[in-house]
């Protein structure tokens, strides 16, 4: 059939259809985590990411769909919608003229007409009514919330991700060897040559009720999924973008979920290798390099992929606070940094990040995040753009005047959601791990992912227990 009788086709069926198109694009959510070892008593660390689409979708002027479009399992032959952003304004370009599979939505593509007149793209559609019988994908690369409707497990606090609001639910992975997850080093292999091992424990954690996956990316720079001319990074190397890849094919077999955690406080160490974070956070030419260099084609590569959808959320860094000095932010306790640290100051920590953020909103329709160390410092990212907010506690935290039970409005953080993206998996403050996140469950938070490492272990049957009293709203 030609192709562009079939493009215009769609176009006028989708405009009939308009209100068959029940989810919008990327919408807001993500999901947390991060490290605890940040804490004088000793956790460990984390982080994580996350963002809406580069531009909105918004029915003023959505960008197009999915740039990249979907393969594979989603999309058609050549994936993206075939208009792209909004009825009142997306761009014509996008993704290919055959639009939405046949059988299903795009990995990331949006409806043949790329989303409704009211904003954003179809989410859960590929074919040209706009949802399809299998449910489909995210909306196009530029999300936009657009109209979600008809989710009968919406979580009324949670995330949303494809037109479904959860309680976003599951564990920091963070880990399966620090630095080398995302382009390997030494004897450490990424997760293109891991698979085994890391396919044992996703499948693991999938059948106890997790249903997000904390998992840490370039903490330190130590391995080769960065490359530099000095401390000039100049691309992706390694096996960074076959385990990206990898990792992503992961999830959509166990059908869970990635948050993926850009850096960590740790690369701010004396001891940092190749490159000191605080070299970007201060100097604006190595900072566009390494936004060019490395944090888009990362991006761009994970919206490309066929399993793009599986990635909920950027976690750009984790708990950065452990390197700043300086006064706090309206009203909070001045930072603290560790003593092993090249510090910066917030100013200049808060401009790393928004360039970050302006890398990936560019190439990713995937939700923004970042892992914030405490409520102690719980206005120092409500500036940024993020889709949610994210926070960690031990007990330090909570002997220290910021206790799990209160609520987000008692802290006076509003306006997104809050996901608890780390804490023990053995409880806070002498609460145990069902009471804590019954807790935050029944009051006003929007996830809770425990931490693991070598000195917390996670006892699965409490994580299976409360997926299993709520079923529904923990599972996207």
């Amino acid at each position: 059939m030609n192709s562009r009788f079939l493009a215009g086709a769609l176009w006028l069926l989708a405009l009939t259809s308009v209100a068959v198109s029940a989810c919008g694009g990327g919408d807001e959510g993500g999901d947390g985590g991060n490290g605890g070892g940040d804490d004088p008593m000793g956790g460990t660390s984390g982080a994580e990411t996350g963002g809406r689409g580069p531009t909105g979708g918004a029915n003023t002027g959505g960008a197009s769909g999915n740039t990249s479009g979907g393969t594979g399992t989603g999309g058609g032959a050549t994936g993206g919608a075939s208009s792209g952003g909004s009825g009142a304004g997306g761009s014509s370009s996008g993704g290919s003229e055959m639009g939405g599979s046949n059988t299903g939505g795009a990995a990331t593509g949006g409806a043949s007409t790329g989303g409704s007149s009211a904003g954003g793209s179809a989410g859960m559609g590929g074919s040209s009514t706009g949802g399809s019988a299998t449910g489909g994908s995210s909306g196009s690369a530029t999300g936009g919330s657009g109209n979600c409707t008809g989710d009968t497990c919406a979580f009324a606090t949670g995330v949303t991700w494809q037109c479904r609001k959860r309680f976003m639910y599951g564990v920091n992975f963070a880990w399966q060897s620090f630095g080398g997850d995302f382009g390997g080093y030494g004897n450490q292999r990424g997760v293109s040559q891991n698979t085994s091992a890391i396919n044992t424990k996703l499948q693991n954690w999938a059948s106890n009720g997790v249903n997000v996956i904390r998992w840490w990316v370039w903490p330190d720079f130590r391995g080769n999924g960065v490359t530099f001319s000095g401390t000039n990074p100049t691309g992706l190397g390694g096996t960074a973008l076959a385990d990206l890849e990898a990792a992503l094919t992961l999830a959509n077999q166990h059908d869970v979920y990635l948050m993926l955690n850009l850096f960590s406080f740790d690369g701010f160490k004396s001891a940092a290798q190749k490159a000191n974070m605080s070299v970007f956070a201060t100097d604006a030419a190595r900072r566009e390099a390494l936004v060019q260099n490395v944090i888009r084609p990362f991006a761009r590569a994970a919206q490309a992929s066929p399993n793009s959808r599986r990635l909920i959320a950027w976690d750009l860094i984790n708990e950065p606070e452990w390197a700043v000095t300086g006064p706090g932010v309206n009203g909070d306790q001045a930072f603290d940094p560790q003593d092993d640290m090249q510090t910066v100051t917030h100013a200049q920590m808060q401009t790393l990040l928004r360039d970050v953020i302006t890398g990936i909103r560019a190439e990713s329709s995937a939700l923004i995040t970042v892992g914030a160390a405490a409520m102690k410092w719980k206005n120092a990212w409500l500036g940024l753009d993020l889709d949610f907010y994210q926070f960690h506690i031990y007990d330090w935290v909570h002997t220290g005047g910021w206790p799990y039970n209160r609520t987000p409005t008692q802290y006076g953080v509003n306006g997104k959601p809050v996901v608890m993206g780390e804490f023990p998996p053995t409880g806070v403050g002498g609460a145990n791990y069902r009471t804590v996140v019954d807790y935050w469950y029944g009051n006003g938070y929007a996830g809770a992912l425990p931490w693991q490492d070598g000195t917390y272990t996670i006892n699965f049957p409490n994580v299976k227990s409360f997926a299993d009293a709520h079923a529904c709203e923990t599972q996207y």
